[in-house]
């Protein structure tokens, strides 16, 4: 019987996974794809929303527990964690954190491999370090692949438009969001460079319902501008990926899915 195809998701924080991936998760684990996250920290150095009940001791437990309920509610129950503490992986050994993450790849044994895009989406150190992390993680993994499909690889981000649309957004709601000059301030990536776009809109409340789970973040900006009036309509109607391997080709039509090549979008 052949194993079913998996999609695995590397972040550094709580949440991001929620961000990248929760539209497709809750596309493609209802047709038998298995999903697999590795997060780097518990996002101890995180927000604490009032309400929330967490306290700053308390906090890492209670972050690791919403990020199981976010990807269950997108049919993902494979998480796992890494001893990495938030704020301080750039500072970390870069060997042994590219180390973690392959040994996660091993176990897992993804297809799709997906992480933020070199510059961290939001600048923030950390998901940078853990991009680069997961490069060399990947390419050992990929050295080693003896399985007859060959794993692809992927990184998330958000279109330069898509983002000035989202401080758009922001600024009609009443939500300043930090610029892309502000420290953790998004620029987004040039919109030329994505080559897989994937329609989310059919499962756009179910992944605001899974980053509704992450109680404790509730009081950041961009929730409150995605709860205001219904805006995570549109911001999780679509996700975009880049594809890092196999390399595409400039003749190569854009992706609708990130396990098309497999034939199961």
């Amino acid at each position: 019987m052949a194993r079913p195809l998996t999609v695995a998701g590397v972040f550094a924080h709580p949440d991001d996974e929620t961000w990248s991936l929760a539209g497709s998760f809750a596309l493609l684990t209802p047709k038998g794809v298995r999903g697999v996250v590795w997060t780097a920290t518990r996002g101890q150095a995180g927000e604490i929303a009032a309400g929330s009940g967490a306290t700053r001791e308390t906090l890492p437990e209670v972050r690791e527990a919403e990020e199981r309920a976010a990807m269950a509610a997108v049919g993902v129950e494979r998480v796992s964690f890494g001893e990495y503490v938030d704020g301080q992986v750039k500072q970390a050994d870069r060997d042994a954190l590219t180390t973690a993450i392959h040994r996660f790849l091993d176990r897992e044994q993804p297809d799709v491999l997906v992480t933020m895009e070199p510059g961290g989406v939001t600048a923030h150190p950390d998901h940078m370090a853990v991009s680069a992390a997961t490069q060399a993680a990947f390419a050992a993994y990929l050295s080693a692949a003896s399985s007859d499909r060959e794993p692809r690889f992927y990184y998330w981000g958000v279109p330069v438009s898509e983002m000035a649309g989202w401080r758009e957004l922001g600024r009609a709601s009443g939500y300043e969001l930090p610029g892309a000059d502000d420290p953790y301030g998004a620029a987004g990536t040039p919109d030329d460079q994505f080559t897989c776009a994937v329609d989310t809109s059919a499962v756009a409340e179910q992944a605001w319902r899974a980053l509704c789970q992450h109680r404790t973040q509730a009081g950041d900006p961009a929730y409150r501008l995605l709860g205001h009036q219904g805006n995570w309509r549109s911001v999780f109607a679509r996700s975009q990926f880049i594809r890092v391997h196999p390399a595409p080709h400039p003749e190569d039509p854009p992706e609708t899915s990130l396990v098309e090549a497999f034939g199961n979008g």
